[in-house]
């Protein structure tokens, strides 16, 4: 595909080439116009390839809205503009790896890929909670419905925090994302747990800047809740600023930093 490099300008139609931007791309894009229209592509045998990408594409879709509805209260502040793209890909390398499934059909199993799930990255700008994980210990039962953070004796260094901030606070989120498989019935792909999206946050007491932070923040989902081995954990664990005004009011700031912790 050729990539415009010059500053040329032009109204309508040039010929048979046409001019487009993606979302989040600062390069213009120069292709030829026409191709192959829907009806050639959804019932040409010369298209089968193409029509198996197109439905396992859309199931990863799915699945990625799904972690995104598990992330929501993290979004959009704890991510750059380019966060579901790098998504949609380890969903997709998670896709790929389905060696038992047809073309076009691979199941999304995230409970047999878990670790590819470790690389989910909110902000490459941001490495601030990364920096801070050597005081932080995560643990889990088997049941996998909670999880408790131990945090020893972490002190922020100045240089982190952003301008302004009296406080901070640790954040530790759970959200639950599931299998996905490709049912007959409807053509479409199927979470296998209802818990699919079901989220769950705590937090740690607000902490003045400067001052160290040792406590243990728990985080569970209700007392009812049974995972299945259709269902991924992930683990996310942030550091929010604040700053307090009158009457202890604490409002947040920008600077904050949230990573993937855990997936189990």
């Amino acid at each position: 595909m050729a990539i415009l490099t010059g500053a040329i300008k032009y109204r309508g139609s040039f010929k048979s080439i046409r001019n487009y931007r993606n979302l989040h791309d600062g390069n213009t894009y120069a292709g030829e116009k026409g191709g192959a229209n829907r009806d050639l592509i959804m019932n040409n045998p010369a298209f089968a390839r193409t029509r198996e990408n197109m439905s396992e594409f859309g199931g990863c879709g799915v699945a990625v809205k799904a972690i995104r509805r598990g992330l929501l209260n993290l979004l959009p502040e704890q991510t750059d503009k380019n966060f579901t793209g790098r998504l949609m890909s380890i969903v997709k390398e998670v896709n790929r790896r389905d060696m038992e499934g047809l073309r076009g059909k691979r199941a999304i199993l995230f409970s047999a890929s878990r670790p590819t799930l470790m690389a989910i990255v909110f902000n490459v700008l941001q490495k601030m909670a990364e920096m801070v994980q050597i005081y932080l210990v995560s643990t889990h039962p088997v049941s996998r419905a909670e999880a408790t953070l131990t945090v020893t004796a972490l002190e922020i260094k100045p240089v982190f925090v952003p301008k302004g901030a009296t406080h901070f606070r640790i954040q530790n989120h759970l959200s639950i994302i599931s299998d996905y498989v490709y049912a007959e019935e409807t053509g479409r792909y199927e979470p296998l747990s209802p818990l699919n999206g079901m989220s769950t946050s705590a937090y740690s007491q607000y902490t003045p800047v400067g001052t160290s932070l040792t406590e243990v923040v728990k985080a569970a989902y209700p007392i009812a809740t049974v995972l299945d081995e259709d269902c991924t954990v992930i683990q996310c664990v942030g550091i929010e600023f604040y700053v307090m005004t009158a009457g202890d009011v604490y409002l947040p700031l920008k600077g904050s930093g949230m990573m993937v912790n855990d997936v189990f």
